[in-house]
């Protein structure tokens, strides 16, 4: 089994997180128009998909439940639940970006126009 190489899962979703602030108002308006039509959620996003040049697109998008059931550990379970509750859907964003290094991911909010760490 190859091991968990966590400094290149973080170096792939830097450089996926910034090729999305690129366009900040394109991911803006895809979650608003989303969100206006499922209810809360957040975007499912493959940092190999973004880094290829394949912008996130309205199937992209997971209602509360559904993102939820992708993840088996309740930490994570919790954790992103809250951030869902929490946040508002008219002036800030939340995406799950999935790494290709053992599938690493990390919860990234953003405010329209900027992105969160």
């Amino acid at each position: 089994m190859k091991k968990f190489n966590r400094e290149a899962a973080i170096t792939e979703r830097d450089q996926a997180l910034s090729i999305l602030d690129s366009d900040l108002n394109r991911l803006a308006s895809l979650y608003e128009r989303c969100y206006q039509k499922k209810g809360k959620g957040a975007l499912l996003v493959f940092a190999s998909v973004i880094i290829k040049g394949v912008f996130p697109s309205k199937i992209e998008y997971r209602t509360k439940k559904q993102i939820l059931k992708i993840f088996g550990d309740p930490a994570s379970q919790k954790e992103l639940g809250e951030m869902i509750d929490g946040y508002d859907p008219r002036n800030k964003g939340i995406m799950t970006l999935v790494t290709s290094h053992s599938n690493a991911s990390f919860f990234v909010t953003f405010k329209f126009g900027r992105r969160e760490d």
